[in-house]
């Protein structure tokens, strides 16, 4: 046993109004895999490389609205236009304002910016080579 404590592993809890939905939306439009499903629908894991998204059912409209109005996911790549390259003509067909294209960042970051289908903000990121 280590005296020195080690973090393994960290995931974003969000709670959805429909998880299969969500599911649907991570897996063909984000391009994650499935971890673990309810099979009611309850509670799913996602994942994309390390990054895992944890999703849980809520039918209670103001915690929805506050996770739409006040949580972020900033997720961090290598490669991030080539990541846009590969998502771009699924992200297309989102609703208008779900997806703000690659851009460069005062501060030294190229970041697109998608949300989920309850409005959860994800900044996916790469530092500006310079």
């Amino acid at each position: 046993m280590s005296l020195t404590p080690t973090l393994r592993y960290g995931a974003t809890m969000v709670p959805v109004r429909d998880v299969a939905r969500s599911v649907d939306f991570y897996v063909l439009k984000m391009g994650f895999t499935v971890v673990f499903q309810a099979q009611d629908n309850s509670v799913a894991n996602v994942h994309r490389g390390p990054v895992h998204i944890h999703l849980q059912a809520c039918d209670d409209e103001a915690v929805l609205k506050v996770t739409a109005e006040n949580i972020a996911v900033y997720i961090e790549v290598d490669g991030l236009d080539a990541l846009w390259l590969e998502l771009a003509p699924r992200l297309s067909k989102l609703p208008q304002g779900s997806v703000r294209p690659p851009f460069d960042q005062s501060y030294g970051m190229r970041e697109f910016h998608v949300k989920d289908p309850d409005g959860m903000l994800m900044f996916f990121g790469e530092e500006i080579a310079g």
